[in-house]
This record gives structure tokens, C-alpha cells and sequence, in this order.
């Protein structure tokens, strides 16, 4: 696979493991009657959909046959959850919880053995907090945009989902500072420099736009347009979404471009 399409797959499996976990509070929504039970079914469709597109990329260009065969077996364990659960409540306990087991063991098995850093860890940890933030961030801009058309009530889920998103976020940037200006690089020289000035003398475009998008953008969103996302009108809200999502995506992307490219974990 080429890079783009790598990192394409690595955010699409990690968006539909973390799924999941946002249907529980979804559906107390719906019992509540704060949002339709048509709305939580699309969203189980993008869990599907994630999934299926990121195991049908590793089957396209044949990643490797035993993670391509234990994601054939993860997609037809959502898509027989979902089923199950199509028009059922969710219960404390549900199968979803296999879905966000099978998904995380597939999600950790394509940073093993397509990225192959190691240590591992850094992969794993950086590859969840951009699930948990792509998967929060795709379910607000969903939710802005039913909202926009059947005009539900606002819910505290979004508001209590919003500063999860920040939580991850602030927690990959401040990852980013500390290995951009702590960890040291040795070039094909044989000079020791930072990570920073490493990538800058690399690719100094791609890094400007990854701090521009996976920093700064997000930092004055959270200073500036925070109470927006949540109290502004449906128009302006799903607009001011969508921007961030764009943004976030864009950086992701060249987070694994980094990754990928030099072995290092941003």
C-alpha cells in the first residue's frame, strides 16, 4: 500500500474500534427521546462502514493474509451485532463490547505488523487518541447535521462528548511538543539534532501544515469557538465542525505520513 492509502486504513479501523463506545450514551438519548433511533442506526452503519472499507483496503492490496482473514472475521461480527441490535435497546452489558474487543485486537495487529516501529506502544498509544478524537468529532458533525433537519433538542451528550474531544486532543499535542523538542534524531550524517529540526530539514511544508492543522487549529477552537459547537445554530455549528474536522483528519494523515516515512511517532 502506498502511504496515503495506509494511513487511510490505520484511521478507518481506528475509528470503527472506538465506535462503539459511543452507542450506550446514544442510546439512553433515544430512550429519552432526545434523538431517533434512526439516528443511532446510522450510526451503527458508520461503524460498519469504517470497518469494512479499512478490511477491504488490506484485502485490495494484500497486507498480510492472516490479518486480512482475522479482519474478515471482525466485519462479520459487527455487522451480525448490529443486527442483533437494529431496533433493540442496549443493555449495560452488550455484544458490542466483542465488536470493541475483535477491533481493538485487529487494530493493534495492522500497527504490528503494517507500521512495524518499535517499541509498539508509543503506535498504540497515539493510534487511540486519534480514534477516540476522529470517532467523537464524526459522531458531533452527524448529530449537528440531524439536528439541522428534524430540529431534536439539544442533549448534554455532545456538550459531555466535546470536552472528551479536547481531552484527546490536548493529549496528542502536548505528546507532539515533547517529542518535537525532546527527542534527538541521528541524520545519515552522523549529527544528533531534534526531532524538530529533523523534520523541518526533511519536510518543512508537510510539518508547517501538520502544526498549523493539528495544533494551532485546534488550540483556538478550544479558546474561541468551544461554547459554539454546542450553543450556536445548527448551521453555524455543523460549519464550524466541519472545519475542525477537516483539519483533523488533514493532520492525521500526516501524522502517518511521518510515522510511516521515518519511523517516528507523532
Amino acid at each position: 500500500m502506498n502511504l496515503f492509502v495506509t494511513s487511510l486504513s490505520l484511521m478507518l479501523i481506528g475509528i470503527a474500534m472506538f465506535y462503539p463506545i459511543l452507542f450506550m450514551p446514544i442510546d439512553r438519548q433515544v430512550k429519552k427521546e432526545n434523538v431517533s433511533r434512526r439516528f443511532l442506526q446510522f450510526n451503527y452503519l458508520i461503524h460498519i462502514i469504517a470497518g469494512f472499507i479499512s478490511i477491504l483496503l488490506y484485502w485490495i492490496y494484500s497486507v498480510n493474509y492472516p490479518l486480512q482473514l482475522s479482519g474478515v472475521v471482525y466485519v462479520v461480527v459487527i455487522i451480525v451485532v448490529v443486527l442483533f441490535y437494529w431496533n433493540t435497546e442496549l443493555t449495560k452489558w452488550n455484544l458490542f463490547t466483542a465488536s470493541i474487543i475483535f477491533g481493538l485486537i485487529v487494530f493493534y495487529r495492522s500497527i504490528n505488523e503494517i507500521v512495524e516501529i518499535t517499541p509498539l506502544w508509543p503506535g498504540i498509544f497515539t493510534g487511540l487518541l486519534s480514534a477516540g478524537a476522529l470517532s467523537i468529532l464524526l459522531h458531533l458533525l452527524i448529530s449537528s447535521v440531524s439536528r439541522a433537519s428534524e430540529r431534536n433538542p439539544e442533549n448534554s451528550l455532545n456538550k459531555y462528548l466535546l470536552k472528551y474531544l479536547f481531552f484527546f486532543i490536548g493529549i496528542r499535542i502536548a505528546w507532539d511538543v515533547v517529542i518535537l523538542f525532546n527527542l534527538s534524531v541521528e541524520t545519515q550524517y552522523g549529527d544528533v539534532i531534534s526531532a524538530l529540526k529533523f523534520f523541518w530539514q526533511s519536510d518543512s511544508i508537510k510539518l508547517s501544515i501538520l502544526i498549523i492543522l493539528g495544533m494551532i487549529v485546534p488550540s483556538v477552537y478550544f479558546i474561541v469557538f468551544r461554547n459554539k459547537l454546542t450553543g450556536a445554530s445548527s448551521k453555524n455549528r455543523t460549519l464550524l465542525l466541519m472545519i475542525l474536522f477537516v483539519s483533523i483528519v488533514t493532520a492525521e494523515l500526516l501524522y502517518k505520513y511521518f510515522l510511516l516515512q521515518f519511523g517516528i511517532v507523532l
